[in-house]
Parts: structure tokens; C-alpha cells; sequence
């Protein structure tokens, strides 16, 4: 856990810490993607391609010494946990006062983390105490504009409505955040300080304003930087050039908000290289059923990559199973076959009368079998779905596929007790979870959110304790 980092952090000589920080900002990240390997044709416009990047562990040795390996991980996750405002400072200034902010940022977070663990679990079906949600700004969304293929963006929302629409936006997630307030649930709201006034003035909400940078068009998808398992959040890593550097604006967020995160995944070791993990909230659902705990991780487009698995397993309680469900990809039509997370082919239902239910979406989730990760062998097992929902007690179904939204259809935020906010487009989904379920579906129109790639699931992020 982070505590672990400070403590060696602070053992670090200066002179060390400067060397292995003017490192970090140069470090020789090899990166390949998958369009390299995708032919040729035509007009050649690809959707976005997963990329992997490593770092050769003799580069690391040879700048910073045998214990290279070590000093790299730990200031890297450091540097990693800043908020973005530190970050930036940090990337400007000299060997001197990077120092200075590194060692202050430690001292000021060192007594927030001490003795945090992933003990008390929060399952995906927990009743929800208060939930983020966030709202670009023009500043954030211009860039999509004549850039609609390369942001997974539809040009026109289901209402008709162009995208993306920073009044849009605003409509839709204040629809949201009373959907939430309706259902007992604190909404929070982050946003652009150039827009934080306007928000204020029509909505009686919790808003927190930001110097969000430009051209994070999809940071109001904030289920995806980071995972909330318990008070203390575990920051994940963007997969897409696109959208990396989220993570520092979700990092302020967390701080302004006095929550400390535990961790964040980054490195993993694989034969003779670091590799970078690619973990995104949306892969992620914890379930906890009759003493079992289960997470299961979309592997896909972004993700989920071994690295992802491996430091998952080192900070995870043993009990709890880690298991990777494979998603479809795309090459050429990400609309037409892609899944880019798991929320949008599964959604969890929790308990309901006694009994634990599950809907999917198995023309885009590999819905026979798994793939377990083993700790003591740092391996995978294949494990048949289906066993593991009989052992579980897990009873899955598929919705009604008519008049629906592939991206929202199985995209629902679960706010425990049989509550889910769901799009209020697709109404034969809605009222077959209702009539099959007895669930209380809660519909919320989202077009502009839905336009972008996402659902209510995608737009919030629970959070939990003071």
C-alpha cells in the first residue's frame, strides 16, 4: 500500500530521488499497437487501437543501480498520486524544487494512509452513500468536434440533439444528480471552474470547481479512472493515449474531497521488461455472495492486461478471486461489435428475494468461459462461466435487444436494495427488468452521455465514509 512507498520514499537520498525523477520524465517507454498490425485499405481511419508499453529493466539498472527496480516504482508512484496542479509543477521545475514538492506532497498525505486497508470490501450491490459525477466544459469538448470517429463519438444524440453539447452535458448529469438526491444518495459535482458558477446557480448540489485542462473530452466518465472499494480509492491507469492524464484531475478530485488514494496500479514485472497496467473502472465489478468474493475484469480493448492481474493480486485480500472476462473487439466498426469495458455488456443486480441475478449481453462478452488468475503460479486458469455462476448461486438472463442502446442497454448504476438508475431510452429493457425482477428502475434521460460512448454507470463514481 501507499504507506509502504512513503516509508521507502522517505529513506531515499536527495541527490537519488532527483536522479530517479529526471528518469521518470525521460524514461524509454517502448510502445507497440495493435492497428500496426491491422492492413491497409483505402482511406485508412481506425477506431482506437489498444497500445502496450514496457520498459526494458536493464535500462532502469543501468541509470539507477541495483536497486534501480525499486527507487523507479516507488517515485513513480509517488509522482503518479499527485494531483494534477503538483504534477504539472513538478514536470516545470528544477532537481531542487521537484524535490521540495515531492518530499512536502508525502509529509502532507503520510498520516492519511497509515494502518488503510482493502479489509471492508464494498460489493457492487452495496446501498450507495454519495456518488461523483463530473461535467466537461467547452474547453474539455471542443476537440471532438471533426474529431467524432477518433473519440467514439456519434454526431447526433438519440434525442436528435448535436454532440457534444456542454448544455447537454449539464442537462444530463443534473438529471443524474437528482435521480440520486430522489433516491437518498448525495450527488457530488465536479467540474471546469470556467462553468462551476452556471452549475451552482441550477442545482442545489455539492459542486467543486476545477482547472481541468483542455481537451479531456471524455473526463465526465469518471467511473473509469479509479475504483472505490472502500473509503480510500485505488487509481487506475487510461489505456488510450486520449484519455491518459485523467488520472491526475481524478487524483485532485479525491484530494479536494480529503481522500487519500491507497494506491495506484501501475508496473508489473514480466520476464525482462515493466510493463504498464491498463486498468479501467468500467472493467471493473466486485461481487460478495453467500461469503464468496468475486472480481471479475473485462479483458479487452482497455484491458484488462496481466499487469493489471499481478498488482491487483499483491494488494487484493487472498480470498478474493480474480477472474478475466473477455469482451469482443473491432477492427474497422467499434459501434458495430466493439465492448470497450464490461458495464456495457454485464449488469450486476445484487440480491433480489433471496435469490442473485445478473443481465448480459452474450453477442459481445465471452460468456463461457474465464480466465482465473492463480496467485502462487502468476498464471491464468481457464475457468467455465458457468460453473462458477452455479457455485456462486448466480442466476444470469439476456434483455430484450429491441429499440435499445448497445452502449446503455447493460449500463446501469446500482444503488443497492433492488435500485438501479438506468437510460430512460430503452424502455423494453426498463420494463423487463422490472416486470421479471421486481427491480425499482429509476430512468434518467442521458443523450448526450449516451452520445459519447456512455451510460449511468459510466458517469458515476460511489464514494464512501465522512
Amino acid at each position: 500500500m501507499l504507506n509502504d512507498f512513503l516509508k521507502y520514499f522517505k529513506e531515499l537520498d536527495d541527490e537519488v530521488i532527483k536522479k530517479a525523477v529526471r528518469f521518470w520524465i525521460e524514461a524509454p517507454v517502448e510502445k507497440y499497437s495493435f492497428s500496426d498490425t491491422i492492413k491497409e485499405w483505402g482511406i485508412r481511419c481506425l477506431p482506437p487501437q489498444p497500445i502496450e508499453e514496457f520498459i526494458r529493466i536493464d535500462n532502469i539498472v543501468k541509470v539507477l543501480g541495483k536497486d534501480g527496480l525499486n527507487i523507479f516504482i516507488t517515485v513513480d508512484q509517488i509522482i503518479s498520486l499527485l494531483p494534477n496542479s503538483l504534477y504539472q509543477q513538478v514536470i516545470k521545475a528544477g532537481g531542487d524544487e521537484r524535490l521540495s514538492i515531492l518530499r512536502g506532497f508525502c509529509r502532507r498525505i503520510e498520516n492519511n494512509v497509515e494502518g488503510k486497508s482493502l479489509t471492508d470490501l464494498k460489493p457492487e450491490d452495496a446501498k450507495k452513500e454519495k456518488v461523483l459525477l463530473m461535467i466537461p466544459s467547452q474547453k474539455q469538448l471542443k476537440i471532438v468536434y471533426n474529431n467524432w470517429d477518433r473519440w467514439v463519438w456519434r454526431r447526433i444524440a438519440y434525442n436528435g440533439e448535436p454532440t457534444p453539447s456542454v448544455d447537454g452535458w449539464i442537462k444530463d448529469v443534473l438529471r443524474l444528480a437528482d435521480a440520486l438526491e430522489n433516491a437518498s444518495v448525495t450527488p457530488i459535482i465536479a467540474t471546469d471552474k470556467s462553468i462551476e458558477e452556471r452549475i451552482k446557480e441550477g442545482a442545489p448540489h455539492n459542486v467543486i470547481g476545477l482547472d481541468i485542462p483542455e481537451d479531456f473530452a471524455k473526463i465526465g466518465y469518471v467511473r473509469d479512472q479509479s475504483v472505490t472499494w472502500c473509503k480510500h480509492p485505488i487509481i487506475g491507469n487510461m489505456a488510450l493515449d486520449i484519455r491518459q492524464g485523467e488520472e491526475w484531475i481524478i487524483n485532485e478530485v479525491y484530494y479536494s474531497l480529503k481522500l487519500t488514494p491507497l494506491l495506484r496500479i501501475r508496473w508489473a514485472k514480466d520476464r525482462e521488461y515493466l510493463v504498464k497496467a491498463k486498468m479501467e473502472g468500467g472493467n471493473l465489478f466486485l461481487l460478495k455472495i453467500d461469503g464468496s468474493t468475486i472480481l471479475l475484469t473485462g479483458i479487452g480493448v482497455r484491458g484488462s492486461n496481466y499487469p493489471t492481474f499481478k498488482v491487483l493480486s499483491e494488494v487484493l485480500p487472498e480470498e478474493v478471486r480474480i477472474i478475466g472476462v473477455p469482451l469482443s473487439g473491432y477492427v474497422k466498426s467499434w459501434a458495430e461489435t466493439g465492448a470497450v469495458h464490461l458495464d456495457v455488456v454485464f449488469t450486476y443486480l445484487g440480491e433480489l428475494n433471496g435469490v442473485y441475478y445478473a443481465v448480459l449481453d452474450p453477442l459481445r462478452l465471452g460468456f463461457y468461459s474465464g480466465l482465473e488468475y492463480v496467485r502462487e503460479k502468476e498464471a491464468f486458469q481457464i475457468i467455465p462461466l458457468g460453473r462458477l455462476f452455479k457455485e456462486l448461486g448466480l442466476i444470469i438472463d439476456e434483455p430484450p435487444r429491441e429499440k435499445t442502446s448497445l452502449i446503455t442497454m447493460s449500463n446501469a448504476l446500482n444503488l443497492g436494495k433492488g435500485k438501479l438508475i438506468v437510460d430512460a431510452y430503452n424502455r423494453e429493457v426498463n420494463k423487463y427488468l422490472e416486470r421479471e425482477f421486481g427491480v425499482d428502475v429509476i430512468e434518467v434521460e442521458i443523450p448526450q452521455v449516451e452520445a459519447g460512448g456512455g451510460g449511468p454507470r459510466c458517469a458515476s463514481r460511489e464514494l464512501w465514509g465522512d
